[in-house]
């Protein structure tokens, strides 16, 4: 009895100690995200908040000595934060007189992990904030959104995301605003988005705001930061594929420039992060020996400088750059030489001017350029005189302006509404050159000017979270017109319980079509049309939705069910070498599903499982008797189950995943199809990991690095099935002659990297 007075004794004399020991303190305006770090690093201790919450925070305090109940004090006393400690080392941080209107928006903070939360209509993510998710290095920020039930990436792709049933096409990426049509690097392996620059990405999957249109699928819209720094911020890394750095800096207390720029080394080092993708995405092709006068490699660079003259006025200019490059020559038996080239681009740029009114009304305008091209030649020499090429070009010019507005009707129902006028210049090219002949393949060149007008209502009470919306498009060179009602309702019952239902119509005139003509190169074989009405229709989905959140202290449900068909589509066979064997098919389909989340979560640690259930089917005229049959991407059942663990300044993540083979189809004897997508591929699963530690944070300086794995255990799963045309005789061309094509998932997949901020 009396050791165990003396260890209470000793334990009250250590809380009393920690509760009166004092550090010294002073800041004049400072941002309260630096505040609460320092008082971390002196108390050793943690706070848990919304990151929303925090950022736009100043803070000011006398230069002294100061405990830590009297720093909580002070922040309450001058923010409209609360403080509440939840044990000796761990606190929490929220908004104790958040208006209804946010509080009813922001639904679950920590989905997944800190950094990423769910709001009524869309997911947050903000890449420099998120914990380590596994297998996710540097936080790429198209990868990560694979993390989300209903996010797939059947291909093992970062920018290959399926949405729901939809194709990656179907997705609408903006960055500041700008369209893009390239999110990717090595061939989409990990994303061109720079994941180290201060962003936030907003996620949209189900009742989108009518803002956005354009696109049938999800809209992922990428916004860097705005805030101007008081002081030189520059941060660094380098990885197992390529280097960056990113600098924040003051030129005014007004005016602020951002500069990123990220390159690869794959061409002069390949390590073994590159040679695992390499060997997965160039299979099945000729590319098998970088280094040898071959080379690839990617780079993007960004710009942004932000003006703020006022509190009524902000403006911003932003650009991007990003390149992918190939290079590959190659000696064959016969003395013959290959050399196939290829380079992808997107550049784009970006004008925003916010204004606040004296009467509540604010605006936003925008100014936005988009620039994609795309060019590859495959030559095979014979001699000096004797050659065959084959070329592809795609581009696509997209520009607009757009003018948006919100205004406070009342305190609980406001309106948002604008205008959007867009351009696109769209064209494509297929040609094959050899001595005295040039013979053009395919070519088309279409253009079109859309204008967008669209207006919602947004009411808040009582629990009650209602929006009503409608856009409306004109497409003058189509002579054709949309609307697309939109609807979302939320319920927030009780403490921990919330329901929502919605609905959404879009539109779409852009997507992309396979090729199929006999070359090399199998990765790229996509290009980007204009709807024409004729072979090209106008792509409609709509889509209905319900689903509940539960979200306790430590235990999160969320699930959504869900609703989609889409018309428009079309089923395209290239076949330029005969007239009759170009068929360009039109289909509509369906997509039921179920996306589940569960999660607990204590101050360390965190696990959580996800399942989808996923059908989706098309129909074609005059193919499979007119009747549905899978699709090629589908995968009826995916689960996964995740745990992240943190200790001090060390933390891990690991994560199984599993899902249903991908549909394939059987060819006869005569090569027609035999059945469509009536087979599956075996399960596909693999485990994941990542950690990082967190060597140095101070005032001057930090420091992190981590290693990421995929596929930890090296299954080799075949994740595609595919039938390539062969023409290796005349007699090929008016006879089919097919080839199976087996595709492997990617292998065992290291990555390191190392980062410094200052």
């Amino acid at each position: 009895m009396r050791q165990f007075t003396v260890l209470c004794l000793l334990f009250l004399f250590k809380i009393s100690s920690a509760q009166t020991e004092k550090r010294h303190f002073a800041y004049v305006d400072a941002k309260l995200e630096t505040v609460i770090s320092d008082i971390e690093s002196k108390f050793d201790i943690k706070y848990s908040y919304a990151d929303s919450i925090v950022s736009p925070t100043k803070f000011t305090l006398k230069e002294g000595d100061y405990t830590l109940p009297q720093l909580n004090f002070e922040i309450e006393n001058q923010t409209q934060l609360s403080v509440v400690k939840i044990s000796d080392r761990y606190y929490s941080i929220y908004r104790s007189a958040m208006r209804s209107e946010q509080l009813e928006e922001i639904v679950v903070t920590g989905f997944l992990s800190k950094g990423i939360s769910k709001s009524a209509q869309q997911f947050l993510i903000s890449p420099k904030k998120v914990k380590e998710l596994p297998g996710v290095t540097d936080a790429d920020v198209l990868f990560s959104l694979q993390q989300l039930p209903g996010v797939k990436s059947p291909n093992e792709t970062a920018s290959g995301l399926h949405v729901r049933g939809g194709t990656p096409d179907q997705n609408l990426i903006l960055w500041d605003g700008i369209r893009m049509y390239h999110p990717g690097h090595l061939f989409g392996m990990i994303s061109a988005f720079n994941p180290n620059i201060d962003q936030i990405v907003h996620y949209y999957n189900k009742g989108t705001d009518p803002k956005f249109g354009e696109r049938v699928s999800g809209i992922i819209s990428i916004q860097t930061t705005d805030k101007i720094s008081d002081s030189l911020n520059v941060d660094a890394g380098i990885n197992g594929l390529c280097a960056d750095v990113y600098a924040k800096i003051p030129i005014a207390k007004t005016i602020g420039l951002q500069l990123s720029a990220r390159k690869s080394y794959t061409e002069s080092v390949q390590t073994p992060t590159f040679n695992a993708l390499a060997d997965k995405v160039f299979q099945n092709t000729d590319f098998d020996d970088f280094g040898n006068g071959s080379e690839f490699g990617f780079q993007d660079y960004s710009a942004k400088i932000n003006w703020q003259p006022d509190s009524s006025n902000s403006f911003s200019a932003t650009g991007i750059l990003i390149d992918n490059h190939l290079d590959f020559n190659a000696k064959q038996l016969d003395d013959s030489t290959i050399s196939q080239n290829l380079k992808i681009g997107n550049l784009g740029s970006s004008l925003r001017w916010n204004h606040k009114y004296r009467f509540g009304l604010t605006q936003e305008m925008l100014l936005h350029y988009s620039g994609y091209d795309f060019d590859y030649q495959n030559q095979r020499r014979f001699s000096q005189n004797e050659f065959s090429t084959f070329t592809k070009m795609n581009r696509v010019v997209d520009s607009g302006i757009e003018l948006d507005l919100t205004y406070p009707i009342a305190e609980r129902l406001k309106t948002h509404f604008g205008y959007q006028l867009s351009g696109n210049d769209i064209s494509h090219s297929f040609n094959s050159i050899s001595q005295g002949l040039n013979v053009e393949l395919d070519q088309k060149h279409r253009k079109n000017i859309s204008h967008s007008g669209y207006g919602n209502l947004k009411y808040n009470a009582a629990g009650w979270n209602f929006l009503a919306g409608l856009r409306y498009n004109e497409f003058a060179q189509l002579h054709q017109t949309s609307a697309e009602p939109r609807a979302f309702v939320q319920k927030t019952i009780g403490r921990y319980f919330t329901v929502q239902t919605s609905y959404e119509r879009k539109t779409q005139i852009l997507s992309q079509i396979r090729e199929s003509v006999a070359n090399d190169l199998s990765l790229e074989n996509y290009v980007w049309v204009l709807a024409d009405g004729n072979e090209y229709p106008v792509q409609k989905s709509n889509q209905y939705s319900a689903g509940f959140t539960f979200k306790s202290k430590s235990f999160l449900v969320d699930a959504d069910a869900y609703y989609k068909t889409i018309g428009g589509i079309t089923s395209l066979a290239f076949g330029f070498l005969h007239q009759y064997d170009s068929q360009i098919r039109q289909g509509k389909g369906f997509t039921k599903g179920v996306d589940l989340l569960v999660q607990k979560s204590a101050p360390t640690w965190r696990v959580w499982a996800t399942y989808t259930y996923q059908d989706s089917q098309n129909k074609y005229d005059e193919l499979n008797d007119g009747d549905y049959f899978p699709i090629s991407s589908d995968t009826k059942h995916a689960f996964s189950i995740s745990c992240h663990k943190q200790w001090n300044r060390f933390s891990a993540s690991a994560g199984w995943f599993w899902h249903t083979g991908k549909p394939y189809s059987l060819i006869n004897s005569s090569n027609d199809i035999s059945s469509f997508n009536s087979e599956r591929l075996p399960v596909y699963h693999r485990l994941d990991m990542s950690a990082a530690y967190e060597f140095h944070q101070n005032k001057k300086w930090n420091g992190k690095a981590g290693f990421s794995i995929l596929n930890l255990y090296d299954r080799h799963s075949v994740i595609s099935k595919e039938y390539e045309r062969q023409y290796v005789t005349i007699g090929d061309i008016i006879h089919s002659n097919y080839v199976v094509r087996n595709y492997q998932s990617l292998g065992f997949t290291p990555n390191l990297f190392v980062r410094f901020g200052f």
